[in-house]
């Protein structure tokens, strides 16, 4: 039987198969269907070489257990700091109320209204409330929510609201830099807006984003250490790229290429999408070799055990784990997968996250929003994820627009980016990417997972298994391919 069949008895017995141990049995001619049937009558639903030695009578002397290797790396210190604050795990206080998103929304105008007034240009604002008050033509400035868009033949035209009151902004095309500007609006955004009343109108002569300040020194390691960042494992899927994971695994241990960079790697960031969950999208359940959620985290446990243990590991969680879908989203309870807590060298925290390793600040977000984000904005593709993430810098928040996305209104606005991160990491569109962005460090770490029916159906092009390093000492990246292409 060869190795296509073997996987097939498997797959048909919600059985899987580790790598190593799928080759011992090609290898020693073992019957696929002894060991099913043995696996089940022990109630084990993972078979690995310590369950061939048990139950298939394979002799150990034979077995190589990878795991069981001791790996030379280099006598790092450990420098994280995750930022509990960051995290609405233990810190929820939403009830899904009127009054809760009326009170987010609030907050979230205050925040980023108050970025804006740090600009010079934005220091003068007046509230929308005193505009029919003022003089005809006189220029002035306001900040407001945007709350709805439309166009006509010839104008258009955005509704703004402060906490006083609400204007109509007129964008006229003698004023084509603000007319133009319309197109990168979206709701909800927060924004300045210089102009001058006429009428009822508010005649727009410039809009700015909140953003960030051009020039800024980003914090950088006082030693040569890397950083890996990951995101969308997938593990339950019969499209996880499992040997390719492996691969990375047994490389964080000494093996292949590159080991000036695994030796030095020191921490490995992963954002969201653990697991490929259950009844996430249409016919999801033709395509899972896992059909427990238990199950497919404690498998995602097995392989995170096989990382050094001086190798710290944050693990995020996104719109495929088992946690609320809204955002932020706190991270899975302990009781669902108590192996993957019981590693000592694995932080699991909500999404988002804010962390610093050797001094270098980072923010990691899934990036379900991301969706939203490239349907409404021009220029903006699945193709390019680092454009979308550098829109929600200059927006300084991650949940754009509350009608395209579940927000959880919280007390205070987790989503927002009070504080200008040196690397800002994402995942959820399963392409690579990775640009700077006024000295932020923007990047998208693809997927472990090949492409799905519902992805080919939407067009998406995944980049599986490339791995994003970076030295934390001078922020270059290098991407890793674990693909074997």
């Amino acid at each position: 039987m060869d190795e296509e069949q073997a996987i097939a008895v498997f797959t048909e017995n919600q059985l899987i198969a580790e790598p190593q141990a799928l080759e011992d049995i090609i290898k020693k001619k073992l019957d696929p269907e002894k060991i099913a049937e043995k696996a089940r009558d022990a109630g084990v639903w993972f078979i690995n070489q310590e369950f061939l030695v048990e139950y298939a009578k394979v002799e150990e002397k034979e077995v190589v257990v990878e795991r069981t290797r001791k790996c030379v790396r280099s006598d790092l210190p450990d420098l994280l700091e995750i930022n509990g604050d960051s995290d609405v795990s233990g810190q929820s206080t939403c009830r899904g109320e009127l009054e809760d998103f009326v009170s987010y929304f609030n907050e979230r105008y205050k925040e980023i209204g108050k970025t804006l007034k740090e600009r010079i240009e934005f220091r003068d604002t007046v509230p929308v409330s005193s505009l029919k008050s003022l003089p005809v033509n006189g220029t002035t400035k306001i900040i407001g929510m945007v709350s709805d868009k439309r166009e006509s033949t010839r104008y258009r035209f955005l509704e703004l609201e402060d906490t006083q009151g609400e204007i109509t902004v007129l964008l006229t095309p003698n004023n084509e830099k603000a007319y133009n500007e319309y197109d990168n609006v979206l709701l909800d955004d927060v924004i300045g807006v210089r102009g001058r009343m006429n009428n009822d109108l508010f005649i727009a002569e410039e809009l700015t984003a909140p953003d960030i300040p051009l020039t800024r020194t980003p914090n950088y390691a006082s030693e040569e250490v890397y950083a890996a960042f990951l995101s969308d494992i997938h593990v339950g899927s019969y499209l996880f790229q499992e040997k390719q994971f492996q691969s990375l695994l047994n490389w964080l241990c000494g093996s292949g290429n590159n080991q000036s960079i695994s030796k030095k790697l020191k921490y490995i960031f992963i954002a969201g999408d653990l697991v490929d969950g259950i009844g996430i999208y249409p016919t999801q359940e033709e395509e899972l070799v896992i059909p427990d959620i238990e199950k497919q985290y404690d498998f995602l446990a097995y392989l995170l055990e096989q990382i050094p243990k001086d190798i710290r590991v944050v693990a995020g969680m996104g719109n495929h784990d088992a946690t609320r879908i809204a955002e932020p989203q706190p991270r899975i309870p302990e009781a669902l997968c108590p192996r993957l807590y019981s590693l000592e060298n694995v932080s699991v925290v909500g999404n988002p996250v804010k962390m610093s390793a050797h001094g270098v600040k980072i923010l990691m977000y899934h990036g379900t929003s991301m969706d939203s984000v490239i349907a409404n904005l021009s220029g903006s593709t699945y193709r390019e994820p680092d454009k979308p993430m550098i829109e929600y810098i200059k927006r300084r928040t991650l949940a754009p627009s509350w009608g395209s996305n579940l927000i959880a209104p919280e007390d205070r606005d987790y989503l927002y980016i009070n504080e200008v991160p040196d690397i800002f990491h994402a995942g959820h569109v399963h392409t690579n990417g990775y640009s700077k962005y006024k000295g932020v460090s923007v990047i998208n770490s693809g997927t472990w997972q090949g492409k799905t029916k519902y992805q080919e159906q939407l067009g998406h092009q995944p980049t599986p298994c490339r791995l994003p390093v970076m030295n934390l000492s001078n922020h270059d990246v290098r991407i890793l391919d674990f693909g074997g292409s």
